[in-house]
């Protein structure tokens, strides 16, 4: 069997070449998904909570991109105050810990700061210390003699030492000079690539080229409200990912193959986040509500069972939706002081449903999160009218029962 080819880097003559009629598309989508993303409204605890997730997952999908294998459990230990003192972390998990931190880091960076050879070899030096400073000297360019191989077939790196250093600073020159004739997207993501294709670091090369990435777009307007993590994109398509990297490579350089399959990560992503957002103000309107709607009750035994009501929706708003055993156990506490629990529980569950504040899924429950358009008077007038108590004839008792697994 004959081994892979191996191919050499070489300088491109264009840092930023690529198929401008082929990529204008999705650049024009990655661009609109992005400013109405940073246009919507949205509630700032909301969006520091989901900045703190798209870190994680930035963090986590870059260094499983590399091999890092770790479960949710290691993921919580290894992000976690205090775990750099412990030494039972795996090296994985420490790659995870290294790529969370230097991202962060970069959060604190103005968006505006220019792409300089002090500021990647800063992204590289967090990447790695702590996890593979062992075989890798951080923020340190490969030196004389030290090449690297990657990918299939096999690629091999700029040769070491004054090479690699030549083509490194040919890049950073690049970055604050011909980039600029594109668009900030553009360029964030060329120097993704020509990170990845010139292997200038002993290892570490692929988080920090994304890394770089995720720092860019902040200026182009992709990573300025919330972190969009492209990362967690690439490694859910890895194959795709590693494949366009290739191709541009194999291609001279030609950034069409990796900017067709890049783009569309930033479409999708900020469209994802955008429809969270409105997820999220629809709760928010749907407590504010229900809150009102039942607080506007005449009967004090009405507002009574409104109250445990309102205890299952925001049991339902905050767990999502859930099966019946399971909001029954959650809901429990509040109703453990009735003679009949489980059928007063029945009877406020069906009473929401006449309301349509909530709608079995398959053996779901879920909240119908467009409740709130409906009238408050007309709900108002029809809550007043229900009777006090659910009969056992009524059409959604026969599936509740049977969804908690029993026979009436």
């Amino acid at each position: 069997m004959t081994s892979p080819r191996i191919s050499h880097d070489a300088l491109p003559r264009q840092w930023a070449r690529y198929d401008l009629a082929a990529v204008s598309g999705l650049l024009i989508e990655a661009k609109s998904a992005a400013s109405v993303l940073n246009r919507m409204p949205r509630l700032p605890q909301w969006i520091e909570q989901a900045h703190e997730e798209q870190l994680r997952l930035e963090a986590v999908g870059t260094s499983r991109i590399e091999g890092a294998e770790f479960t949710e459990r290691e993921q919580e230990e290894a992000l976690a105050p205090g775990a750099e003192s412990r030494v039972d972390l795996t090296r994985s998990q420490r790659q995870l810990r290294s790529a969370n931190a230097a991202y962060r880091r970069l959060g604190e960076l103005p968006a505006d700061r220019p792409v300089t050879s002090d500021l990647i070899l800063g992204i590289h030096r967090r990447m790695v210390t702590g996890c593979d400073d062992d075989h890798c000297e951080p923020g340190a360019i490969r030196s004389a003699g030290a090449n690297v191989t990657f990918g299939m077939p096999r690629c091999r790196g700029v040769e070491g030492g004054g090479e690699c250093s030549a083509a490194f600073n040919a890049l950073v020159e690049a970055a604050n000079g011909e980039f600029r004739r594109h668009d900030r997207i553009v360029q964030a993501m060329a120097a993704h690539y020509h990170i990845g294709a010139m292997h200038p670091f002993d290892d570490g090369n692929g988080r920090a080229a994304r890394a770089l990435e995720a720092f860019m777009l902040r200026a182009a307007g992709v990573n300025n409200m919330v972190m969009v993590s492209l990362s967690n994109y690439y490694y859910e398509r890895k194959d795709e990912y590693l494949a366009a990297l290739r191709e541009s490579r194999l291609s001279g350089h030609n950034l069409t193959p990796f900017l067709t399959f890049a783009l569309p990560a930033v479409a999708d992503r900020c469209n994802a986040l955008a429809e969270q957002i409105i997820e999220n103000t629809k709760r928010t309107l749907y407590r504010q509500f229900a809150t009102s709607l039942f607080g506007r009750l005449r009967s004090p035994r009405r507002r009574l069972l409104a109250d445990r009501q309102l205890r299952i929706l925001n049991l339902l708003l905050d767990g999502g939706p859930l099966d019946l055993p399971t909001l029954t156990d959650q809901a429990s506490v509040h109703y453990r002081h009735l003679k009949f629990a489980e059928r007063a529980l029945l009877r406020d569950l069906i009473g929401l449903l006449e309301l349509s504040a909530i709608a079995l899924s398959g053996e779901r429950i879920a909240v119908n999160l467009d409740w709130p358009q409906q009238s408050e008077a007309d709900l108002l007038e029809r809550y007043e009218r229900m009777p006090s108590a659910a009969s056992a004839e009524h059409p959604a008792m026969a599936e509740l029962s049977r969804l908690l697994g029993r026979r009436r």
